[in-house]
């Protein structure tokens, strides 16, 4: 088994230094660009040089957030040098999600590690498999798994380091397929701006008007995540890092729930699992550092349920909690001295690991004034001050009437610590850094465009039969059989948003399907497993191909086909090398994939895939639809995204197809929709439509 590891957040350099000094292994912090917490102080990258210097000097490791999203001219202008910066800082791994951003650490700093972030959602060995096979170190896991899907990846991939969220805050949905921030007030949860709607009141109201949450109305909003009691469970499962929530968090949260962690983690390495036992103390200790309605560790054993919400104001409430030494951690190091006339002075240091250091200076000379006592000795000899050492027990050997200059032991001493300082830190050897190369992009070539449907009911298949300019269609893997007697085009096999290894018996891929649509890169590791040919396959929306060196390397492993996503411009777009692309032009635009079902947690599990409504403070509805078959719900904005009024400008973008997803459409709508669409695209007519609808991000993008 891997070295088990706590790893801490950090704002700033102070709580950097600081939870190092209270127990943490590891720290991962942001630095000023490109980091999941875009409002936090962040550090510069002198601060960072300070800062993994610091990590390293006492043993402990340093990690750099690059996990969001980025754009091409961000990727080919700035992240170069932003990176090189880190590596010849001493960073020992990014953490990533953009595929794109993957790819450019492992072409330009090959042997820096990786760590695949929790943002790539992945729930399943397959996922893991995947980046293991193109050379992460590390996978987070999704937060929503349990301990036994944790196991199930180490089993799958027992090489391959596993590291897991144990307390702090939880994203009601799932990671990195959340849209909610963006579409509702243009901050991107995957730009590191997420405002948080899910710490919202909503009312949730079911197809008959009756309202549903009788016991509040944050109802998206969990508690926080505490796993102080399950810490045995889930190294047997294979997790070696254990991750803390909060790089938002203050001073006195870090260090208090790293202090906690770390001496349960030490009672576990020091005495086993057979004693492990966490007092209510200290539960109350963590509590008081600071909760939201209190703590749940549901999603370890369990898929949902309404323990986990609050119900209440989510606010993050602390009490006066007992303080914690942050003064910095000396080791404790044994001394030995001679100094004995007519040899040298020789000086020894043995830490508490058995590193012994020893160094020799000079010659011990008779005195012919003042002789050179042993209190002169011990004082030159033990002044440690400024290193990460103490003395412990001192032995000296001396003889009577000698004489040695005091510049000698110190000069003796501080050479024999920086041995033994250089033994302690962590070894950073020198790591390659290969020249740039920027990718060029020769711009996007008009088009002629095929339309491509995504369907979820039997009514929206029966509409689009009357329709014969649809080419190809996308189905569940449910409706395929059904697709398949009445539909005379390709069909595509459209997996669910999220993989868990619960689904698989649920998926069938069909031999007479034209290709799949995969949602995940849990579904691209286990597409590769079953052989299936990776030129069938369609790569979503969720699997972000923001820029062109996403889609660059999706195509050397043979995935060409892909989706465009719904954070980028017209402008940023043409940018975007779109050849292969769908372009989504119609949808209720998936906001959230929860495990969570709203259902479930107001009026209780009815397993009836129910459709309904979230009504927030500025009266906006939203559609809540239920997955039954695969447990999660889709929140869908209030407004329908449309492009229909922009043609002129898609039709620059170079796309293969326009895309249209129906998913809560009745029969009516769907053929309404289709209308409109053959009309505009088909009979040049202008686009109208009767009621409120958005266009995305298509005009103003994300920052």
């Amino acid at each position: 088994m891997n070295q088990l590891e706590l790893l801490s957040p950090a704002g700033d350099i102070e709580i950097f230094k600081a939870v190092v000094n209270a127990g943490a292994d590891a720290v991962y912090f942001g630095g000023d660009l490109f980091g999941a917490r875009a409002y936090a102080k962040n550090f510069t990258i002198e601060e960072a040089g300070t800062a993994i210097a610091y990590a390293h000097h006492h043993g402990s490791r340093a990690y750099l957030t690059v996990n969001t999203l980025l754009k091409n001219t961000e990727i080919e202008r700035n992240l170069y040098t932003y990176l090189k910066e880190y590596v010849e800082a001493g960073i020992d791994a990014f953490i990533v999600q953009d595929f794109g951003v993957f790819n450019f650490i492992r072409e330009y700093f090959p042997d820096t590690h990786i760590h695949v972030s929790t943002q790539a959602s992945l729930c399943t060995g397959y996922g893991a498999k995947f980046f293991e096979n193109l050379g992460a170190t590390r996978i987070v896991t999704a937060r929503e798994i349990s301990i036994d899907e944790i196991k199930s990846i180490h089993s799958y991939c027992p090489d391959l380091e596993i590291e897991s969220f144990i307390h702090g805050a939880l994203c009601v949905c799932y990671s990195g397929q959340c849209l909610m921030s963006s579409i509702i007030g243009g901050r991107s949860g995957n730009r590191g701006r997420c405002a948080q709607p899910c710490r919202l009141p909503y009312d949730a109201f079911d197809n008959t008007g009756k309202k549903l949450n009788k016991k509040g109305a944050y109802i998206l909003s969990p508690k926080d995540f505490c796993t102080i009691n399950h810490l045995p469970e889930m190294i047997d499962a294979g997790v070696m890092s254990f991750k803390i929530e909060g790089r938002m968090k203050q001073l006195s949260y870090a260090t208090g729930v790293v202090s906690v962690y770390r001496h349960y983690l030490d009672q576990f390495l020091y005495k086993g699992a057979r004693n492990y036992s966490v007092t209510q103390e200290d539960i109350q200790k963590l509590l008081d550092y600071g909760n939201r309605s209190g703590f749940t560790d549901l999603y370890l054993r369990s898929h949902n349920g309404p323990e986990m919400i609050t119900f209440e104001a989510p606010s993050h409430t602390k009490a006066e909690g007992q303080a914690v030494d942050i003064s910095e951690k000396k080791t404790k190091v044994d001394c030995s001295i001679k100094a004995l006339l007519g040899k040298p002075f020789e000086i020894s240091f043995v830490d508490e690991k058995g590193n012994r250091v020893h160094s020799e200076l000079g010659i011990v000379e008779a005195s012919q004034n003042r002789p050179t006592s042993k209190d002169d000795i011990i004082k030159a000899a033990s002044g440690l001050g400024n290193t990460v050492f103490e003395i412990g027990k001192l032995n000296i050997d001396y003889d009577d009437n000698i004489f040695i200059p005091v510049s000698t032991i110190k000069n003796a001493r501080r050479e024999a610590i920086d041995k033994l300082s250089q033994m302690c830190t962590i070894k950073e050897y020198p790591k390659t850094v290969l020249k740039f190369n920027e990718l060029k992009f020769k711009g996007n070539v008009a088009s002629q465009f095929d339309c491509f449907v995504t369907l979820t009911t039997k009514e929206q298949l029966n509409a689009i039969l009357e329709f014969d300019f649809i080419k190809a269609i996308g189905v569940a893997p449910a409706l395929f059989d059904e697709a398949y007697k009445v539909f005379k085009g390709d069909i595509y096999i459209y997996l669910p948003p999220v993989l868990r290894k619960s689904y698989l018996d649920k998926i069938r891929i069909d031999d007479r399907a034209a290709g799949v649509i995969a949602a995940s890169f849990d579904e691209l590791g286990y597409l590769s497993e079953l052989g299936y040919p990776s030129s069938q396959i369609i790569l979503d929306h969720r699997l972000y191909s923001f820029n062109n060196r996403s889609l660059e390397g999706f195509a050397k492993l043979g995935y060409k086909a892909n989706c465009i996503p719904y954070e980028l411009s017209i402008k940023e777009l043409n940018h975007r090398d779109n050849s292969n692309s769908q372009f989504v032009v119609y949808s209720r635009i998936p906001m959230m994939i929860t495990a969570n079902c709203t259902v479930k947690n107001t009026v209780g599990c009815k397993k009836s895939n129910d459709i309904i409504t979230l009504v927030d403070r500025k009266n906006e509805n939203m559609m809540v639809s239920c997955n039954c078959e695969y447990c999660y719900n889709t929140i869908y904005n209030s407004k329908r995204y449309i492009a229909f009024d922009m043609k002129e400008s898609i039709k620059s973008l170079g796309i293969a197809s326009l895309r249209l997803d129906f998913t809560v459409e009745s029969f009516k709508e769907t053929i309404e929709i289709l209308e409109d669409y053959n009309k505009v695209f088909n009979e040049n007519q202008a686009f109208r439509f009767s009621e409120a609808y958005t266009r995305g991000h298509l005009k103003r993008g994300v920052e």
